[in-house]
């Protein structure tokens, strides 16, 4: 045990220590913990350029330093970007001008911007006197509505043509096949009917009809009839059709198995003077021995 004189202290008492024991502590102010501030809803709709409080998620005007709502600095916070698309939209309202700066000319035009101005209302003035004019021309003479129908026709023809191109058909001078039945010959491929077709053996050369023109043609468009209409199960129908050109080129077609006109494009058949149309592969028929063709259309760009 300590004596009584080592246990004095300034300003009174202090128990005794205790060996192994800890020493007495005097008690200390209690700190409060700092308020821990949640994000939250802006209490305004953000605008570009403003600033959003990094602590409390409050949308704060520019030119402010601190957060409106808690206070917290804004040296950090993120600024409102102005969408990509809004970008691209020209400005509207008043012009905002520099301190001392004036406007150029009257109403703030320069001297070019008058120019153009005055030439713009002068052609605006112009065009309305002709329409008008045009417009009581039009209802009073006949000769002029048709001539301005006709000149519109033709424009709107002009534009469906560069849209949807025209085709038109083509017919040959001369056809003649590599082998075809007597009461089917190839001409009766290209004749335009559909009661009638072209008929070849299929164990024979094979079926192949040579179409000759007058001057070259550029074929880009075919409209066939595989098989015959009446007889549709009972001969061979055309599943491909191999053809050659005059110039040395040569194009594919393939066909489905139905007796409906077929509409399909052309490669390679600008500027020919004969082309030749080879049957090289057939659906097969369970009962026929020849290969039938109802009709061939072909057709150029016009």
């Amino acid at each position: 045990m300590a004596s009584p004189d080592q246990v004095a202290a300034a300003g009174g008492l202090v128990e005794a220590i205790t060996p192994g024991q800890p020493a007495a502590v005097l008690p200390q102010e209690t700190k409060q913990a700092p308020p821990v501030t949640r994000k939250r809803p802006p209490t305004r709709k953000l605008k570009p350029g403003d600033l959003v409080c990094g602590d409390c998620g409050e949308g704060n005007l520019p030119t402010r330093k601190f957060c409106s709502r808690c206070g917290f600095s804004l040296a950090e916070a993120d600024i409102v970007k102005t969408p990509w698309w809004r970008r691209l939209l020209p400005r509207t309202g008043a012009k905002v001008r520099k301190s001392g700066e004036r406007p150029k000319g009257r109403r703030g035009k320069s001297k070019l911007g008058q120019a153009v101005s005055a030439t713009f209302r002068v052609l605006r003035r112009v065009v309305s006197v002709l329409l008008l004019v045009g417009g009581i021309v039009y209802g009073v003479s006949g000769d002029f509505r048709g001539w301005v129908n006709a000149r519109a026709v033709a424009a709107k023809q002009g534009v469906e043509r560069m849209i949807f191109p025209q085709y038109t058909p083509v017919s040959p001078v001369q056809v003649s096949a590599t082998s075809e039945l007597p009461d089917h010959p190839g001409a009766l491929a290209v004749d335009g009917l559909s009661n009638t077709f072209w008929a070849a053996p299929r164990d024979g050369p094979e079926p192949t009809v040579v179409l000759r023109y007058d001057r070259p043609v550029s074929l880009a468009r075919a409209i066939v009839r595989t098989g015959a209409r009446d007889e549709f199960q009972t001969r061979h129908r055309a599943e491909q059709l191999h053809l050659v050109f005059s110039t040395g080129r040569t194009a594919d077609v393939t066909l489905k198995d139905n007796p409906d006109p077929q509409q399909v494009d052309i490669e390679n058949g600008a500027g020919v003077e004969w082309v030749e149309i080879h049957v090289v592969k057939v659906f097969q028929s369970v009962k026929g021995t020849d290969v039938a063709v109802t009709e061939i259309e072909l057709f150029q760009e016009s």
